[in-house]
């Protein structure tokens, strides 16, 4: 039985047997970041809180940073995992300048610096 390591990490080429696979997984990696970008986005500028039914005030008991903060580091972490595969030329040969594309653009740069 043929089993196929992860191609998350590495950039797979053209001529190699699973390329369609690995281009599949760099599509759906591009789509999780997006999910978890638009969530974060979701919870900028939220806050948590009730409607005073003696007053009829909205009561703020906090905001929503944490959920925030988990999205966005989420996004992150999967946008290292992108610019070391095939998420990373993907999104170089659709020449996308949105959110996503920007924060795998930027880690790919940070993961050359690095070696």
């Amino acid at each position: 039985m043929l089993t196929i390591d992860s191609d998350y990490d590495r950039f797979v080429e053209t001529h190699e047997p699973h390329y369609f696979h690995a281009q599949a997984r760099g599509f759906a990696l591009i789509r999780r970041i997006e999910r978890h970008l638009k969530r974060a986005n979701s919870y900028a500028g939220q806050y948590y809180g009730y409607t005073d039914h003696e007053t009829g005030d909205f009561v703020i008991t906090g905001e929503c940073d944490e959920e925030y903060e988990a999205e966005w580091n989420r996004a992150s972490e999967l946008a290292r995992i992108a610019a070391r595969s095939n998420a990373y030329r993907i999104i170089r040969a659709q020449g996308r300048d949105d959110e996503a594309a920007m924060l795998i653009l930027e880690a790919h740069a940070l993961v050359a610096q690095q070696g």
